[in-house]
């Protein structure tokens, strides 16, 4: 049931990703447009998307990371037993779940920090600290992601 939860979280957390990189693509055309057909760029379009980027960035992660899709380089390690690439797996995993803890965390904190000061952007006057909850969600989707594979590595390397 809670894995159901998580995939169905870190599914959702993707399709904001894929939104983002249309609606990327979608303010990139109307600012050349604007730019050049009308000589009238659109407002905020850098911020915009700067914006989009963090959803971009960080809300496909956790599922890539359920997919087994991140990009990994097994040269060095593909000659070693199945139990030792298990346990350097877990090792890995291990480390990710403290890095990518430690961002999601500190990403929360900043968040507060900036609601608390009410920081805006320059152009459009948006808020900017939901922006980084955004990153404290995919961030700490990731590091949930990697406790499964964590616990899958260590079954394989001591079983």
């Amino acid at each position: 049931m809670l894995a159901r939860v998580f995939q169905a979280a870190a599914v959702a957390a993707s399709a904001v990703a894929i939104a983002a990189l249309a609606a990327l693509a979608g303010v990139t055309v109307l600012d050349v447009a604007g730019r050049f057909l009308l000589n009238k760029p659109l407002l905020g379009a850098i911020e915009m998307s700067e914006f989009l980027m963090v959803f971009l960035s960080f809300g496909g992660l956790a599922f890539a990371e359920l997919r087994n899709s991140h990009i990994t380089v097994d040269f060095f390690i593909g000659a070693l037993p199945e139990r030792a690439r298990a346990l350097l797996e877990a090792a890995g995993a291990l480390l990710g779940i403290v890095f990518w803890g430690f961002v999601s965390w500190r990403a929360t904190v900043h968040a507060g920090r900036i609601w608390e000061a009410g920081e805006v952007s320059a152009n459009l006057a948006v808020p900017t600290w939901p922006f980084y909850l955004a990153v404290t969600v995919g961030c700490g989707l990731l590091a949930v992601a990697l406790i499964g594979r964590l616990i899958r590595s260590v079954r394989i390397g001591i079983g």
